[in-house]
């Protein structure tokens, strides 16, 4: 029975990181589709765009983001909407001082969903450009994502996000590398099939194609991807079209932030898990199935099983497969306690914020897993506070 568990841990985990993403690259290389972006249909007729930037009490960001707004290119009519969501911190009065941007202050605290569809209700475009207050996008980002619509299968386009990161002790330097192991995938993905999911930072929608999201949804970015998915559109990755934000200002911030993003995960997915049939849905089933289902309920699960397992197996069996595992297993999460406390400790040890950050991400995943089967998430966004 153990040595059961033990390969069946050891399996899921070794595809869901390693053999996924090489399978996924095999078959790009053999069969994948080019690029679906089209300059050229542009060319002489661009569409109009609307630029949404929800935001929450964010007085001390939001004069950047719109001047960072202000600067970027785009040859076609740019509408900039900012909807200052139950703020109380004078967001709405830094926003109402720029006439180029248009100003929706909702003065009760309604939720992100609701600041989403209070724009969708005023922007007159044909593609809504959806970014975080806190995140600063790149001159040419909206030349980068928009021409992808000269396709008509494609309902959205799914930006860049990256970390800025400061100081060299940083423990978001393992989130940074994730993201990087993410893009790729993500690129394999698009060129599958379609990406399966959208940052919330940035991403670009049809805008009569954005689809009716329930009250309660807590990533409304995951679920509006899956319900674009489920009708049989194409998600676009657009890795030229970056959103640059700073981390969260301490470790316990980004816990909570990562705690609500896995609550919402976990939500949309039980919601979405017909998705899963390999019968009815058999691109989008591989996706899905082996780079969220599995990464998001089973992995946090099977690393205590593959580690107990291991050093169980290593000491009846005495194979040096057994014994290695362990090893290593033990190692890693030394190296993660370390950068911990190097974390906490603020001293710089760069490289084991990589094994911290990937035991903090799973134990982010456990929490959030919890806090929504127990009722206990709200649909509110709380603000992250950033560096």
């Amino acid at each position: 029975m153990m040595e059961w568990l033990f390969w069946i841990a050891f399996l899921l985990l070794l595809y869901t990181y390693v053999l996924y993403p090489i399978i996924l690259l095999c078959i790009v290389k053999l069969f994948g589709k080019k690029s679906l972006k089209h300059n050229s249909f542009l060319s002489s007729n661009y569409p109009s765009v609307a630029l949404i930037i929800p935001a929450y009490n964010e007085a001390n960001c939001i004069r950047e983001k719109i001047e960072n707004s202000l600067s970027l290119l785009y040859p076609s009519p740019l509408s900039i909407i900012v909807v200052t969501d139950g703020s109380s911190d004078g967001t709405e009065s830094i926003v109402a001082s720029y006439n180029q941007v248009l100003l929706l202050h909702q003065p009760t605290r309604l939720g992100k969903i609701e600041a989403m569809k209070a724009a969708l209700n005023k922007a007159k475009a044909e593609i809504l450009v959806f970014t975080d207050a806190n995140s600063l996008l790149n001159a040419n980002c909206l030349q980068q994502l928009i021409p992808h619509f000269s396709n008509s299968s494609i309902a959205a386009v799914s930006g860049e996000k990256k970390i800025i990161l400061t100081n060299i002790e940083d423990a978001m330097l393992g989130e940074g590398i994730y993201w990087k192991y993410e893009s790729f995938i993500k690129k394999m993905e698009a060129r599958f099939n379609t990406v399966i999911g959208m940052p919330g930072e940035l991403f670009a929608i049809r805008s009569d194609l954005f689809p009716l999201l329930q009250q309660n949804t807590i990533t409304e970015d995951f679920a509006i991807a899956m319900q674009l998915i489920e009708n049989g559109f194409i998600i676009a990755y657009e890795p030229n079209a970056v959103a640059a934000e700073k981390p969260s200002a301490s470790i316990m911030d980004e816990f909570k932030r990562k705690k609500r993003i896995a609550a919402g995960s976990i939500q949309t997915l039980l919601r979405t898990l017909h998705l899963c049939n390999p019968f009815k849905y058999p691109a989008i089933a591989f996706q899905y199935i082996s780079h969220k289902v599995l990464r998001w309920l089973l992995i946090p699960l099977l690393l205590p099983i593959l580690l107990i397992t291991a050093i169980y197996l290593w000491q009846i069996a005495h194979f040096a497969f057994f014994k290695w595992i362990s090893i290593l297993q033990i190692i890693f999460y030394v190296l993660a306690l370390i950068g911990w406390i190097a974390e906490l400790k603020h001293v710089a040890l760069k490289w084991l914020y990589i094994p911290f950050y990937y035991c903090f991400m799973n134990i982010a995943m456990l929490a959030g897993m919890m806090n929504y089967l127990l009722g206990r998430q709200p649909a509110l966004w709380e603000k992250a506070i950033r560096k």
